[in-house]
């Protein structure tokens, strides 16, 4: 029976493993779509001419004030996107380890949720103040990121998945004694 459950827990790591390959990629490939837009958005602002038809420029912002906001907005994108790829990055590096091992429930398997969920917390508030503050020096008052609110509810959950990962460690070796 307790071999069964293991297979059945390997089985949903193997899942949450490929849906993070999945949420990695699609985190890159934004972050770069939002990384060309600024760069874009940056050179138009700064005189060159991005995109033209027929010899014509292109008015793709009406404003310098629309300008300076989509700027603003694509680079915290941009920055918030990139952390939550790095996240993800952790997470599959977690969840292949654990694949390797056989069982969440070791010392080093306990060790790593905690650290990712610790992770969770700090790494998506950084990201938000260095967003705000790219926000602020282009003037623009709500970059639209949002709430940190469910970042923080992962970092929670995974740091008490460790700790009752820590206890099934100890259950073990209590039993192989």
């Amino acid at each position: 029976m307790r071999i069964e459950q293991l297979q059945k827990i390997q089985k949903t790591f193997h899942v949450f493993e490929v849906l993070t390959k999945i949420a990695y990629m699609f985190s890159i490939v934004c972050a770069i779509i939002c990384a060309v837009g600024a760069l874009c958005a940056f050179s138009w602002y700064s005189g060159g001419q991005v995109f033209s038809l027929f010899g014509e420029p292109v008015t793709i912002f009406s404003t310098d004030r629309g300008r300076n906001e989509m700027l603003a907005v694509l680079l915290g994108d941009c920055i918030m996107l990139t952390a939550e790829a790095i996240l993800l990055c952790f997470a599959g590096r977690y969840l292949k380890a654990e694949q390797a091992a056989g069982t969440p429930f070791t010392e080093a398997g306990a060790e790593q949720p905690n650290r990712l969920g610790i992770r969770c917390i700090w790494l998506p508030i950084a990201a938000m103040v260095l967003a705000s503050v790219i926000g602020v020096s282009f003037g623009v008052e709500d970059l639209g990121i949002g709430s940190n609110l469910p970042s923080l509810a992962t970092g929670i959950v995974l740091i008490l998945a460790s700790m009752i990962f820590r206890y099934g460690a100890a259950l073990e070796a209590k039993c192989k004694c």
